[in-house]
C-alpha cells in the first residue's frame, strides 16, 4: 500500500471513530434524559413533586408523608399515608367534652335516675346536692363510706400525698371491699382564677389523674368515669375558699 492511500485509509478510520463516538454520546444523552424513576418509584424528593404530583420518597415510592410534621392539623402520618386522628380537637374540631391537649375528653354521662338540683330545688332525706345532682352517701362497710375530695395546689393537676391516700383507700373499698361492683365517678373542680376554657382542661386533668391512679391500683377502667366542671361550681373568694374549689369529687354509683 502507498504511503498516500494510507494516509487515506487512516484519516477514514478516524473520521469513523468520530461519527461512532458522537452517536455514542447522542445516544447516552437520550437516555439520561428519558431515564430515571418513574412515578410512583422515585429516586429523591424531586421525582415526587412533577407533573402534578405532590408528595415524598420513601423507599423508592412516593408517599403523601414521611412523619406527622408532613401532615395538617388532626392528621398523623401512618405507613406513608396521612389518616385523622381520633378524639382531635382545636378551634376548628369541636369536641363533645372537653379539650385538653388537642385531645377530647368526654365528659361522663349521668345516670338517668339522677335528680337535678340547685339552691331551689333541693335533694331529699339523706342526700346532698353535688355537681347539679342530688348524691347520697356509698352504702360501703367501715372504711368505704366517705372519700374526701382530694385537693390540688394552684394549677396543678398534681395529686397531693394525702390525696393518694384517699385513692388508696377507694381503690381497696372498689376492688375487694364492700363497694365492689360500684361505678364511681371522678369530677374535676378548679378555683374561680383563669379562663373557662383552660380550668375546663385543667379540671379534666385532675380527674384523669386520680382514674389513672385508681387503675394502677386494680380498679378496672371500665368503671371509671370522669368529667370536668372546671371553675363552674367555684365559691372561694380567698386562699381557704380556693383552696377548697381546687378538688376531685367523688360519686359511687
Amino acid at each position: 500500500m502507498t504511503s498516500s492511500a494510507v494516509r487515506v485509509h487512516t484519516f477514514g478510520m478516524k473520521r469513523a471513530l468520530r461519527h461512532a463516538l458522537v452517536a455514542s454520546l447522542a445516544i447516552a444523552a437520550v437516555a439520561l434524559a428519558c431515564g430515571g424513576a418513574k412515578y410512583p418509584n422515585c429516586d429523591d424528593d424531586e421525582g415526587c413533586n412533577a407533573d402534578g404530583h405532590k408528595g415524598v420518597c420513601m423507599d423508592g415510592k412516593c408517599v403523601a408523608c414521611r412523619d406527622d410534621a408532613g401532615c395538617g392539623a388532626g392528621m398523623q402520618c401512618k405507613s406513608g399515608q396521612c389518616i385523622a386522628m381520633a378524639d382531635y380537637c382545636d378551634d376548628t374540631h369541636a369536641c363533645a367534652g372537653s379539650c385538653q391537649h388537642h385531645h377530647c375528653v368526654k365528659a361522663a354521662q349521668q345516670t338517668t335516675d339522677a335528680t337535678a338540683c340547685d339552691d331551689e330545688h333541693p335533694c331529699g332525706p339523706g342526700q346532698h346536692c353535688q355537681n347539679g345532682h342530688c348524691v347520697a352517701p356509698p352504702h360501703g362497710g367501715p372504711g368505704c363510706t366517705d372519700f374526701p375530695p382530694p385537693k390540688f395546689a394552684y394549677e396543678s393537676p398534681e395529686l397531693t400525698e394525702d390525696a393518694k391516700k384517699v385513692m388508696q383507700r377507694l381503690a381497696a373499698c372498689l376492688t375487694t371491699g364492700t363497694l365492689k361492683g360500684a361505678h364511681v365517678l371522678l369530677v374535676g373542680h378548679c378555683d374561680a382564677r383563669g379562663e373557662y376554657e383552660f380550668n375546663m382542661g385543667l379540671g379534666a386533668e385532675r380527674a384523669e389523674g386520680a382514674k389513672k391512679l385508681l387503675e394502677s391500683l386494680g380498679v378496672p377502667a371500665s368503671i371509671i368515669d370522669t368529667s370536668s366542671r372546671g371553675k363552674l361550681d367555684a365559691v372561694g373568694t380567698d386562699e381557704a375558699g380556693w383552696a377548697n374549689d381546687r378538688r376531685v369529687d367523688v360519686e359511687i354509683r
